[in-house]
């Protein structure tokens, strides 16, 4: 697609916010603070933190035009989901992955004096806290010369945690603020503007909900939180936890916590965290410690393995392939191979690979020699988050960058 040919439509904005806009502030009970911005004039870059399902379309509703946000161009793989996507205007961008098209349809919407949305970190975080803002978004931000706004979402993340399946029912805060005038853009370096978006971004919800102790109400609170946590704390296990309705438990040694209305931990047993941030902090040390050990990093043994995979293959925005077998994946601290049924084995050397990701919390995706692969798995409990926290640790490692 042009750069020329984004274009938004009018109506089905304007009927986007009266309907599906109000929703959301009624069934979220949502709290507009934009008076700091109301006397910005477009064009100008809209940008937040990423925790939630809604976030785009809780950014708009305190913003008077409507947005072109630049989306994962995975959602455009999907026809109908395509065609929807350009009556408001979305920019595809592959996720990780440097985008040349995606800059130049910015540059072409500012100039028509365009609202652009996006989100610096690229990714919504997993334990309610930021996640290190992609540097690219500093040099586009001096490239463009526009006024920065940002939009500071409050209670997003703990009323739909990624890991979750469904919503819950508190408060999601709105504040929007002018973070960068062009006037202050002219005088800084790309770094300084790095530090300041940053900043502007800046919040984690479990600090923020210590202070506030809001109840998110909802059904099945702790339901799914097995895609998030892997390790048990007390047996040490891998794998082994399973979340049923409130309750997390560990299916090697019992141990078992409550998920409450607050989002935080309770147990009967003995009380190792009060939250999953706390816990994935944790968690995250341990496999680091694990993953250093001599039979993973001489790949005598997998750091994961599932089995009922299946293969998609294809490029950034056409339809993907689905391969024939279903197979076995396992990651070794150098590579991650797929072992189908029949036929032989995938591998994909761990330093060739680029632009991964996951998309819908149950499909990993990375590109390999310019190709996509997907894979995903048929059990809904299943974690495609290990994977990419596994990744992440075995480049730490490698490159001697301590866990946390």
């Amino acid at each position: 697609m042009k750069a020329g040919q984004y274009h938004y439509s009018k109506w089905f904005n304007k009927f986007l916010k009266s309907t599906f806009g109000l929703y959301l502030i009624k069934r979220f009970n949502v709290r507009i603070f934009n008076s700091k911005i109301l006397n910005i004039k477009p064009p100008y870059l809209v940008i937040g933190n990423h925790v939630g399902l809604w976030d785009p379309f809780l950014m708009s509703i305190g913003i008077p035009e409507p947005i072109y946000f630049v989306i994962s161009d995975s959602y455009f793989r999907n026809f109908w989901l395509r065609q929807l996507l350009k009556l408001v205007g979305g920019i595809p961008k592959s996720k990780m992955l440097a985008d040349s098209g995606t800059v130049r349809a910015i540059l072409s919407i500012t100039k028509r004096n365009g609202v652009i949305g996006l989100y610096p970190e690229g990714a919504r975080n997993w334990d309610l806290k930021n996640v290190p803002v992609i540097y690219s978004t500093a040099k586009l931000i001096k490239n463009l010369k526009i006024p920065v706004i940002t939009t500071l979402m409050q209670g997003a993340g703990l009323t739909r945690p990624r890991w979750a399946r469904s919503s819950r029912t508190g408060i999601i805060n709105l504040n929007y603020d002018v973070l960068l005038t062009p006037e202050e853009i002219k005088k800084m370096d790309v770094d300084e503007i790095y530090n300041k978006v940053v900043d502007g971004i800046k919040f984690n919800e479990y600090v923020w909900q210590k202070k506030n102790m809001i109840p998110f109400r909802g059904k099945n609170l702790a339901e799914y939180l097995d895609l998030f946590l892997v390790v048990c704390p007390r047996c040490k296990s891998l794998c082994s936890l399973h979340s049923h309705g409130n309750f997390f438990t560990c299916k090697n040694c019992s141990y078992s916590v409550e998920y409450n209305e607050y989002g935080f931990l309770k147990t009967n047993d003995e009380k190792y965290f009060d939250s999953p941030q706390s816990w994935s902090e944790w968690q995250n040390n341990y496999l680091y410690e694990l993953f250093s050990k001599d039979e993973y990093v001489t790949c005598k043994v997998p750091l994961f393995t599932d089995t009922n995979a299946k293969l998609f293959t294809g490029k950034r925005r056409g339809k993907l392939r689905k391969y024939k077998w279903m197979g076995k994946v396992e990651l070794y601290f150098d590579r991650f191979d797929f072992i189908p049924e029949k036929g032989d084995r995938y591998s994909f050397p761990l330093d060739e690979i680029s632009g991964m990701n996951i998309q819908n919390n149950n499909k990993f995706e990375f590109y390999h020699n310019n190709v996509l692969y997907r894979f995903r798995f048929t059990t809904q409990h299943k974690s495609v988050y290990k994977y990419e926290l596994a990744i992440n640790i075995i480049n730490k490692i490698k490159t001697g960058i301590p866990a946390n």
